[in-house]
């Protein structure tokens, strides 16, 4: 773990950090006293067929996983990790294609308006019976139910549970036998437009799922398995669901409120008299928001298990952080530097850098606490998933860090414990039987690549930055773009390949020309935009934009019933079929 002095940016300029970014960092980062006065680490991290010598432990080779150890007194956490991530065997045999789909972006006929937990069921049955290995979805994190527009899946409010927005609610209905009651008159206005209107799904949605649990029978088999889930989920999802009925209780009376930074001070921490006198004078609304975390993890693993059948099934996505207001930051303060944002450095994209207002993890209370945050989002992660991809994978080594109230510009690296961090990701990866895909774009340090390959931890990599698909290497995810880019339908139109009163035909045909071109690349695993082979112009994201565009609303313009038929969609599956095969 270190503060660099400073860095090198993309135009090969090096830019001296300010010594008060350096004291920032520090300042955030707090005492390190993780092995003051002991003979044990606190952790230690190694190859599981070649432990070190630590003391009072014999040198033979372990298995992979956790074990506690004690000498003189100490404790210790042994963690022997595998020598590289799990990979299918099915995709060792053969490379695979797969649909990436934005899972708001689904429409359907029964849905609410945004793409639900049912859709993604629907969708893993068209992509199968299509010949692809997988799903692909942006991160289904938690997010702001009391501020529905804050909608980026990039920002959530946390990563160890599902956004409640997804709840298929017909079928949270029919599993408590109540279906009839959640009809609702605006559903239609909500269903038709091209837009997902988040404030109306929130409220139509939000509504009907408390008159099913006010409802439901707690005498029923279902309301059995709900006791049974939170019984699982324990401090942690009590934690969440206290936020949220706090979250509510404070947004009512003051609607600025974003986050727990705005509560009155004696809210400020989870163990406080005033949070546990609150949570318990209203019961019933804590559990109503463990009850949507319970529909929602149901819901998502039968998607999961309709994914089943698939070389790889899920295709989770893990973002880089969460917001600093988030319940995350609240539950586990001190795992969280909360002084400081990360961000990117200055790039032709962005010439003053990025600041992305995500408080990163604190290194030295992940060594202090034996990796156990990191360790409880990967499983989260990797739940209901046969591939992770984890955002910003260059965090496992550094982070680019700005203290709050400075440019972007001032910020610098904070280094990683690299080696034990990957070593924890490939052993979680091996005992949930979960690949992993390292989003590797932008800055990379020197030698990055090299050691994710190693590790066998998936390289991504993007046609409009590497045209040529045959240097591609083996172990890659292969694309056109990302969310952050414009479909190949916009892509060209900026860039003069097509004119922009190009017919349907003729797009077509160079997207399935550029699929068939990835297809024929060594990437054991190409992925199709599902905005790629609609046609569509919409882009998902526009970087550094909030209200000025519609990011994260575009749907696309085909029902999941029609999918299968859809002459464009049934075009590039083939060309992706006739290279990998599949179907």
């Amino acid at each position: 773990m270190s503060i660099e002095a400073g860095y090198t940016d993309f135009f090969g300029r090096y830019r001296e950090a300010p010594p008060q970014t350096r004291r920032a960092i520090l300042e955030a980062l707090g005492p390190d006293d993780g092995g003051a006065a002991r003979v044990l680490e606190p952790v230690y991290v190694f190859p599981a067929a070649h432990p070190p010598q630590i003391p009072g432990l014999a040198g033979e080779p372990l298995e992979p996983g956790y074990y506690d150890h004690g000498f003189g007194g100490e404790k210790t956490t042994l963690i022997a990790v595998p020598p590289h991530a799990y990979v299918p065997q099915a995709l060792e045999d053969r490379a695979r294609w797969g649909i990436a789909a934005q899972l708001y972006s689904l429409r359907s006929a029964k849905n609410w308006g945004i793409g639900d937990f049912g859709d993604l069921a629907s969708m893993t049955d068209v992509a199968r019976d299509a010949g692809a290995a997988c799903v692909a979805v942006n991160p289904l994190h938690a997010l702001h139910l009391t501020n529905p527009r804050s909608a980026s899946p990039y920002s959530p409010l946390s990563r160890l549970f599902l956004n409640a927005l997804y709840v298929d609610v017909p079928a949270a209905a029919h599993m408590l036998g109540a279906g009839a009651a959640i009809e609702l008159p605006e559903l239609r206005a909500l269903r038709e437009p091209d837009l997902v209107d988040y404030e109306g799904v929130a409220y139509a949605k939000l509504r009907a799922l408390r008159r099913l649990y006010n409802g439901a029978n707690r005498e029923s088999e279902a309301y059995e398995r709900f006791r049974a889930f939170v019984a699982r989920g324990g401090r942690r999802l009590h934690h969440l669901a206290v936020y949220q009925a706090l979250m509510e209780f404070f947004k009512a009376r003051n609607p600025d409120t974003y986050g727990w930074m705005q509560w009155p001070h004696e809210f400020g921490r989870p163990d406080s008299a005033a949070v546990q006198a609150h949570a318990a004078q209203h019961a019933r609304h804590v559990e109503f928001y463990a009850f949507l975390q319970w529909l929602a993890d149901e819901q998502l693993a039968n998607a999961a298990h309709r994914a089943s059948g698939m070389a790889i099934g899920l295709y989770r996505d893990l973002a880089v952080g969460v917001d600093a207001g988030s319940a995350d930051a609240w539950m586990d303060r001190e795992a969280f530097c909360l002084g400081i944002a990360v961000g990117a450095p200055p790039d032709p994209m962005n010439e003053q850098g990025q600041n992305w207002g995500l408080p990163p993890f604190n290194p030295r209370v992940l060594r202090r606490r034996a990796y156990a945050p990191f360790i409880e989002l990967l499983r989260t992660n990797m739940r209901h998933a046969g591939a992770l991809r984890i955002d910003h994978v260059m965090g496992l080594m550094r982070l680019f860090c700005i203290p709050a109230g400075m440019p972007s510009s001032q910020g610098t690296y904070l280094h990683y414990p690299f080696e034990e961090m990957t070593g924890v990701l490939a052993l979680e990866s091996v005992l949930n039987r979960c690949m992993i895909v390292g989003e590797d774009l932008g800055t990379v340090p020197d030698g990055f690549r090299e050691k994710m390959a190693a590790a066998r931890v998936f390289s991504c990599r993007v046609l409009y930055f590497e045209d040529d698909p045959q240097q591609y290497p083996k172990d890659a995810v292969a694309s056109t773009g990302t969310h952050d880019l414009p479909p190949l339908r916009r892509y060209w139109e900026k860039n003069g390949t097509l004119p922009e009163d190009a017919d349907d035909d003729a797009v077509l045909q160079l997207v399935t020309q550029t699929y068939r071109r990835l297809g024929h690349s060594p990437a054991l695993l190409v992925l199709a935009q599902l905005e790629d082979m609609l046609l569509q112009r919409e882009q998902i994201n526009t970087p550094g934009t909030f209200d000025e565009v519609p990011n994260w609303q575009h749907k696309i313009p085909v029902a999941l019933e029609n999918l299968p038929d859809d002459p464009r969609f049934q075009a590039v599956a083939g060309a992706l079929r006739e290279t990998r095969g599949g179907g």
